[in-house]
């Protein structure tokens, strides 16, 4: 069931219930009113003859409005009628009008005690709702009224309301398709156009938005993703073609270095320079196969960030690195050093710019890491980086001009560029004072 049936359906049965319950309301509110309406008209009528029998003079010779009270009890009515039963039994009424039964309720009433009596009886083929009431000279007042029209109204009511809901389910739900049909084209267009792309892998193409609805902000956002993925997929194609180019020489120099082996005049000097060579160019393989595992692992789905001391990453960097090439790397912190981070990517961005300063300083001087101020930055006094090179250090697989002649693969920078983008930090690079450069990290400073 798509969604346009579904809000159809729902509205439709939302209508009918409503539909439903309004009129059952308001046909026991109109029946409550019409059958109020007849009772007060019977006890105004019965009030009014009580009022009469109790003025001084009045005898039932007044009756009809020809005694000295001269107040017609027996008035002529179009729907009602009005009957005098006496004690001594005699019945009073109009002879053009049919005669009231007496029930056994209406015997039953006394002057000291139950006085009322309310009944409904049928006189020729109509219903009245009948009032007695028993005067305290002992006689009996019945007041009927014709309610043919109320139960005229209340078949009305009970053919007409259904129709009426009927009607209204049926407008509703045609309005309601009619709106569905609008609000789900757009969704109808962007499901298509993703199984078309799932199917064609075709990112270029988009959704045309119009209006600014929530449906206009789900095309608008897929068409930010589908925006994002031609970026993420053009990035695999760069970082590919770039790999294979990087990965070209080293190949291309294991297999000379193969070709070289298989001569049998080589001397036992320049074969053990050539295996030199070739563990060499694995080294070089295996430091680029791991920076490009590092660049394609995407770290904010595998590791979660937290709260740490860059000062204690960074004496852990230090150490390890002074172990491991023997050049003095010292920490320099000051306070803001806690920041909201990953720490493994953290710890990996860290060390390739301690690794990046120590070989690009010859003379085996000081590498310093200063922290604090929500940043970490690494001074070196080595060669450098020329001002035309610093926009583009951090770019993949980009080697400034003075040090292409010595090893690496030219994606430690982007490593660390790829942990700010993550971070939402930057990455930076400026000259040292004395010579050398400063790379460093700026982490978003925490609102006070």
């Amino acid at each position: 069931m798509n969604l346009r049936t579904r809000f159809v359906l729902v509205s439709a049965s939302l209508v009918f219930v409503l539909a439903t319950g309004m009129s059952i309301g308001a046909y026991q509110i109109a029946s409550n009113q019409l059958q109020g309406q007849v009772e007060t008209s019977l006890d105004q009528r019965a009030s009014r003859i009580l009022q009469i029998m109790s003025q001084r003079g009045f005898n039932w010779n007044d009756a009809f409005g020809k005694g000295p009270v001269n107040q017609a009890i027996m008035q002529t009515e179009v729907d009602a009628i009005t009957q005098i039963v006496l004690p001594n039994g005699q019945v009073i009424g109009r002879r053009e009008y049919p005669r009231l039964p007496i029930e056994n309720g209406d015997r039953s009433l006394t002057v000291n005690g139950k006085r009322i009596n309310r009944s409904s009886t049928i006189i020729d083929n109509h219903e009245f709702r009948t009032l007695t009431v028993i005067a305290d000279d002992g006689s009996l007042i019945q007041v009927a009224k014709d309610t043919q029209i109320l139960l005229n109204a209340q078949r009305g009511m009970r053919t007409w309301f259904p129709i009426y809901a009927a009607i209204a389910v049926v407008i509703s739900a045609l309005f309601g398709w009619l709106f569905a049909r609008r609000i789900s084209r757009p969704i109808e267009d962007l499901a298509i156009t993703a199984e078309s792309i799932a199917a064609t892998q075709d990112l270029d193409r988009t959704i045309v938005v119009s209006g600014s609805d929530e449906v206009a902000q789900l095309a608008t956002s897929f068409n930010t993703m589908l925006e994002a993925l031609r970026g993420s997929v053009a990035r695999q194609r760069q970082l590919v073609q770039d790999a294979s180019h990087e990965l070209r020489t080293p190949l291309t120099s294991l297999r000379a270095n193969t070709e070289l082996l298989e001569r049998g005049t080589l001397s036992d000097a320049d074969r053990t320079s050539i295996l030199a060579d070739m563990r060499a160019e694995v080294d070089e393989l295996a430091d680029l196969s791991a920076e490009l595992s590092a660049l394609a692992i995407d770290n904010r789905a595998t590791e979660e960030p937290e709260f740490i001391d860059l000062s204690d990453i960074a004496h852990e960097v230090a150490t390890r690195a002074s172990r491991r090439s023997g050049a003095p790397v010292t920490v320099h912190a000051t306070p803001g050093t806690t920041v909201f981070a990953r720490p493994n990517q953290l710890e990996r961005a860290l060390s390739n710019l301690v690794d990046n300063a120590i070989k690009f300083t010859n003379d085996s001087s000081e590498i310093e890491i200063h922290v604090g101020s929500f940043r970490v930055e690494v001074r070196d006094k080595g060669i450098g980086i020329a001002d035309a090179d610093k926009p583009l250090v951090f770019d993949r697989f980009y080697r400034a001009t003075a040090t292409r002649s010595m090893p690496g693969s030219g994606l430690g920078l982007s490593i660390v560029s790829q942990f700010a983008s993550d971070h939402n930090a930057s990455a930076y690079v400026l000259d040292n004072a004395g010579g050398g450069a400063i790379v460093g990290l700026q982490f978003p400073i925490p609102a006070s």
